[in-house]
């Protein structure tokens, strides 16, 4: 029962991140095409090698925001303390309103590598989807 619990998470979080990263293009704002972090070339979003850039944070928001998202962010990609970054990415949403791309696609990737914690998928790791979803990685220390 765990496992199918565990697969039906993983289905829920790549419809959510389907949806959140594709709205977007709906829209016609965004195409879906983007340059490859790995290879160099021109990708796509729905190939493997393909990662989004990474979360702006707009200085149009002040200091406090800026702040904020800096330490969600350190908080996720190089400790994997994705606690600490929800809270954060929660409060400079506060300060920016739910119209804050970076801000939301921060808190996706923040809750869907939790889940990933404590709910292990296999195939799957907190940091690897950290990595889909924000285009954030450990840079060390």
């Amino acid at each position: 029962m765990k496992q199918v619990f565990n697969h039906f998470l993983v289905v829920v979080a790549a419809i959510t991140t389907f949806t959140a990263i594709n709205i977007p293009v709906v829209l016609g704002k965004e195409d879906l095409k983007c340059v490859s972090q790995i290879t160099n070339k021109p990708g796509n979003l729905f190939s493997k090698d393909c990662i989004p850039n990474r979360l702006w944070i707009n200085p149009d928001y002040g200091l406090e925001y800026g702040r904020l998202m800096r330490i969600a962010i350190k908080a996720a990609a190089n400790r994997d303390d994705y606690d600490t970054a929800i809270i954060n990415f929660s409060r400079a949403q506060a300060i920016s309103g739910v119209r804050d791309l970076e801000v939301r696609r921060g808190l996706l990737g923040a809750i869907l590598a939790k889940a990933l914690q404590k709910n292990p998928v296999q195939g799957y790791s907190p940091s690897r989807m950290w990595l889909l979803v924000t285009g954030e990685f450990s840079q060390g220390g």
